[in-house]
C-alpha cells in the first residue's frame, strides 16, 4: 500500500513539473503569423456594403508544403466564413518550426 501510495505521488509530482509537449509561442510569432495571414485578405464585402468593423477569429493547420489547411473562421455568418475561407484556401505561409498537426489561430481585425 505505501509503495502504491509513494509511486502515485512521485508520478503526480513529475506531470505537475514536467514540460508540455508543444511549444508555447511568442506574441512576436503570433503577431507575424497574422500579419501574413492577413496579406491575403481584403475587406470582406459583406462588411464593407454594413460598414461593419469586428474581429474574426481564424484556426487552421499548416501542410508540409506550407499551405494553409483545415480553415475555420469562426463567425456566425456563414457568407463571412465562406468568403474568408475562399481567400486563404491555399495560400503560404512562412513558419520557422511547422509542425503539420498543431493548429494555430489568428484573430484578424477589420477596421474601416
Amino acid at each position: 500500500m505505501n509503495r502504491l501510495v509513494f509511486f502515485l505521488l512521485f508520478f503526480a509530482a513529475g506531470t505537475l513539473f514536467a514540460k508540455p509537449g508543444t511549444t508555447k509561442r511568442t506574441t512576436a510569432s503570433t503577431a507575424q503569423l497574422s500579419q501574413q495571414v492577413a496579406s491575403y485578405v481584403s475587406y470582406p464585402a459583406l462588411l464593407s456594403e454594413r460598414k461593419l468593423e469586428g474581429i474574426v477569429v481564424i484556426t487552421f493547420s499548416v501542410t508540409e508544403t506550407n499551405k494553409l489547411a483545415k480553415l475555420t473562421v469562426h463567425t456566425a455568418n456563414q457568407e463571412l466564413n465562406d468568403d474568408l475561407t475562399r481567400q486563404l484556401t491555399g495560400k503560404k505561409i512562412r513558419l520557422t518550426d511547422n509542425n503539420p498537426f498543431e493548429t494555430y489561430t489568428v484573430r484578424l481585425r477589420f477596421v474601416r
